[in-house]
């Protein structure tokens, strides 16, 4: 009993007194029962305003449209020469909180935006990441679900929202091809937590994705969300390789190496595994951009509350980030090695008969 008591005492010192540890984790943290509080989206506004206020030249906060209830849908731009688009430099774009139920997945991002203001001018690796790429964020995709503590937006159209995460129309007409295989019930009722939208990229936040992937030059992309702690990336509706499937392999396990979070590969496709998944960032960037799009789950609770986990989990991937603006340096080199003329992969529904023919076979 002591020791926890005295490990406790331990840990909100440090949180409370650390310089290198960005104040984010301090500020959120209820003194009185420490349990971790996360930012809202006026809290979040207001941080990144200040933050862009205080280091203007290495960071611009622009709105990239409005959501339903009309939020604001921040992106942020980080580089030493924020206000021009260098496209000789590589880009590493992140995002969080497709799903506004799973707020860990913008409070990490914050967090990495605080721990680069502060620590440009003393830290050499984040000063080789802002001065050698450009960094877009957009922290919270989806802030009328995070206000709401729901998964999907806030669409009038709909009761329930849609899954902005379901909406990109990358892959869209596989749904009349292979109904069944992709749930085409499930993704067209607007009561499902997988509800898909009236149309493709119908939503404001959708098409703020869109936006950076049309704007800028981006080599790789995390996604983050919460519930597990694994990563993977495309494809999300077949079992058919990229043809980056060693560049994925390699960049995806580094990330684990410094993160923890199992890379699923090949044999293991999560999403697949599940009947395949339509509509993700993830496969529009990488199937309309060549972006090597990776989805992260960054934690089993979907927003934990015990402040030595959240710190963790943000601190971690301050790491994984770095690494990332790193790895960005070097990697047009691999991917031209691959054409960019490659055809749409085939659905699921091939891959299964293809499984199906061999056991018969």
């Amino acid at each position: 009993m002591k020791s926890n008591i005295l490990k406790t005492c331990i840990v909100f010192f440090i949180l409370s007194t650390t310089s290198i540890m960005p104040s984010v984790i301090a500020l959120n943290i209820d003194k009185n029962n420490l349990v971790y509080e996360y930012y809202t989206y006026q809290q979040m506004t207001d941080l990144l305003q200040d933050l862009q206020s205080q280091t203007p030249k290495i960071m611009k906060l622009e709105s990239y449209g409005k959501t339903h209830e009309g939020r604001d849908i921040w992106f942020v731009k980080i580089s030493d020469n924020v206000e021009i688009d260098e496209e000789s430099e590589p880009g590493v774009l992140l995002l969080g909180a497709h799903h506004g139920d799973e707020k860990i997945s913008f409070e990490l991002l914050i967090f990495f935006v605080k721990y680069v203001m502060e620590n440009y001018d003393k830290d050499d690796r984040v000063k080789n990441a802002v001065d050698n790429t450009q960094i877009f964020i957009i922290p919270m995709i989806n802030p009328d679900g995070v206000e709401a503590n729901q998964r999907k937006n806030c669409n009038p159209d709909s009761e329930h929202g849609v899954n902005t995460n379901r909406n990109f129309g990358y892959d869209w007409e596989y749904y009349e091809i292979a109904p069944d295989v992709f749930n085409y019930e499930w993704a067209t009722s607007p009561t499902n937590w997988n509800y898909r939208g009236s149309s493709p990229n119908s939503e404001s936040e959708t098409q703020a994705i869109i936006r950076v992937a049309e704007s800028f030059t981006i080599n790789i992309s995390l996604s983050y969300h919460s519930g597990a702690e694994v990563a993977f990336y495309p494809w999300y509706h077949t079992t058919q390789k990229t043809p980056h499937e060693a560049l994925f392999i390699e960049i995806g396990e580094e990330m684990e190496q410094i993160s923890g979070y199992s890379l699923w590969t090949g044999s293991k496709p999560i999403i697949p595994k599940l009947g395949g998944t339509l509509g993700t960032s993830e496969n529009y960037l990488y199937g309309e951009h060549k972006i090597l799009a990776y989805t992260v789950e960054s934690s089993r609770q979907k927003s934990p509350t015990n402040p030595d986990t959240v710190y963790d989990i943000c601190s971690k991937n301050v790491e994984v980030h770095l690494y990332l603006c790193e790895k960005a340096q070097t990697i047009d080199n691999n991917k031209v090695l691959v054409s960019k003329g490659f055809l749409k992969p085939f659905p699921r529904v091939l891959s299964l008969l293809h499984k199906i023919l061999l056991q018969l076979f």
